[in-house]
């Protein structure tokens, strides 16, 4: 006589819901669902899931978006494990703590506090054969075990471990060199051996990427693909509220990778078109004519016709004179250096008072552009001062490039009497962007406390939050848009962390676009630059040396 003969047939139902890898009846048998709303306390899993969650493919990665249910089956899952596969190991493993503290701490809570029937199969011994240090595992009476690792950035984290069953959460942010030891530690030739990559792409072309699109044919993966439209919850009201949060159009890199899980193009738009667009005056109403056709100032210089004319550089920068009206608080200015086949472009905002929707914001008024191409590096100094002249002490700062072709101008700046509003950059350099929140230790101070980042890429976020947010005002000049409308960002694996990635900017002709960052990086640091002089000067002087 089987053992299933002796048992009556609720006995029989109970074998049949614990004998399932996949877990579903387990966890709609014994989870409660506590979400406020629900007629009762019943756990069930949604329609969609059940294909996913009981897929039988050995190697299996998800391509969706957030909130749709990864985490969950891996809860199901862990808690099922030891009824379906005694004396064998499941690996739980993600890039960070923050990522697998979640995952191990809830399905040890299924088994502590959870049934009854969870709790029977955890040793009776101190700690109930779980232990969280140095790393977490759960052991069973069976002696399946439950162990969760995190692979550090070198991969040997997860070295030596040989699961039949793998649960690899955040894939996407995973390093290459954990992936290369989670394929060593498979046992995809046992069966039962599965391998489940959980992951939201970010638009980087690494081991996900590859993984997902199927370009290693030595591990083809079962790819799920499951969009922001599956969960019930999904409504006309959130899809037009994620729409505004990324960057207000479907076809948004965010948007398309959080809501649809695409991995979008290779490289995207720095600008949301639409957003971009939002802040262009067409001459939809008389005052954005005006700000067009007489206020917007667009100075066009070229070396042979001053020379052939003997015009001076200075000479040539005559602005209107509502250029100076008080509605403007302060003007920023940025200039991008060129001298032979690049041109300089110059340009120069004025910060004034909106009011939209009852709230008053500060708007970056684009008011003067200047082109010069093939301009001498003395010339390019006679219209900088000629620039703070007519703007006066308003001008807080014009900000430039002290590299490559900007360091003779920048070096002969040095003896102006503007110099102290002339600030320098280099694209590629790290600076002090913004305090660290943190507590501070010994002897440091605020200026000690700070998180530093690269130039052009703090410069590009901060111009692309005040596109987003309306708060830059931009004529309807079709050279300087193509510049704003053509430069791309792409994003790649940074392989110092374990979720770092860089992005990489498109090259081309963008010295306006160039200037307009360069205006934005001299304003948003000026308060942190203020405070480093002051610090600098007020120190003792022995502290200035180090001593």
């Amino acid at each position: 006589m089987s053992v299933l003969e002796m048992l009556d047939d609720e006995e029989c139902y109970l074998v049949a819901m614990m004998d399932d890898p996949s877990g579903i009846e387990l966890a709609e048998f014994s989870f409660r669902d506590d979400t406020p709303g629900r007629p009762d306390p019943c756990y069930r899993i949604r329609d969609y899931q059940w294909s996913w969650y009981g897929c039988d493919e050995t190697f299996q990665i998800d391509q969706c978006s957030r909130s749709i249910g990864k985490s969950e089956g891996i809860i199901i899952r862990g808690h099922a494990f030891p009824f379906n596969y005694p004396g064998q190991e499941m690996l739980l493993t993600a890039p960070e703590l923050n990522h697998l503290d979640p995952l191990t701490s809830k399905i040890e809570d299924k088994f502590v506090n959870g049934t009854r029937l969870a709790r029977a199969m955890l040793p009776i011994v101190k700690g109930g054969g779980i232990r969280h240090q140095p790393q977490f595992q759960a052991s069973f009476v069976n002696g399946s075990k439950i162990m969760g690792r995190l692979p550090n950035r070198d991969g040997r984290g997860v070295k030596g471990q040989h699961p039949l069953v793998l649960e690899h959460d955040e894939a996407q942010d995973y390093p290459t060199q954990g992936w290369m030891e989670l394929i060593e530690t498979m046992k995809a030739g046992v069966p039962g051996a599965k391998w489940r990559a959980h992951g939201v792409s970010r638009g980087v072309r690494d081991m996900y990427y590859k993984m997902t699109a199927g370009e290693n044919t030595e591990i083809p993966f079962y790819v799920h693909r499951f969009y922001g439209m599956h969960r019930p919850t999904w409504s006309d009201e959130e899809r037009e509220q994620k729409i505004a949060i990324y960057g207000g159009s479907r076809e948004n890199p965010d948007y398309r990778r959080n809501i649809y899980g695409d991995h979008g193009d290779v490289t995207n738009p720095v600008f949301v078109l639409a957003r971009l667009m939002a802040c262009v005056r067409k001459n939809e109403t008389a005052e954005a004519t005006e700000y067009n056709e007489s206020v917007y100032a667009q100075i066009r210089m070229e070396g042979e016709t001053l020379i052939a004319k003997g015009i001076p550089a200075g000479d040539m920068v005559q602005l209107p004179q509502s250029h100076l009206d008080q509605e403007y608080k302060s003007y920023w200015a940025g200039m991008d250096i060129g001298f032979t086949n690049d041109p300089s472009e110059l340009l120069v905002f004025g910060q004034l008072t909106r009011t939209v929707a009852g709230h008053k914001i500060d708007v970056l008024r684009l008011l003067t552009r200047v082109h010069m191409m093939r301009i001498s590096a003395p010339d390019q100094e006679e219209v900088v001062e000629a620039i703070f002249k007519f703007y006066g002490d308003r001008l807080r700062a014009l900000s430039m490039d002290k590299t490559g072709a900007g360091l003779p101008i920048w070096q002969h700046m040095e003896r102006s009497p503007i110099r102290a509003r002339v600030k320098g950059y280099g694209f590629s350099e790290k600076r002090k962007v913004e305090f660290d929140d943190r507590e501070l230790k010994g002897k440091e101070t605020q200026l000690d406390a700070m998180i530093e980042k690269n130039a052009i890429v703090f410069a590009t976020d901060k111009l692309r939050d005040l596109v987003d947010a309306k708060r830059v005002e931009l004529p309807y000049d079709t050279e300087l848009l193509t510049e704003f409308q053509g430069q791309t960002v792409q994003y790649s694996r940074d392989e110092g962390s374990t979720a770092g990635q860089r992005k990489h900017y498109g090259g081309g002709s963008f010295h306006t676009l160039d200037a307009t960052k360069l205006m934005v990086l001299g304003k948003e640091l000026d308060a942190i630059e203020e405070m480093e002089r002051r610090a600098n000067e007020w120190a003792p002087v022995l502290d200035q040396f180090g001593l």
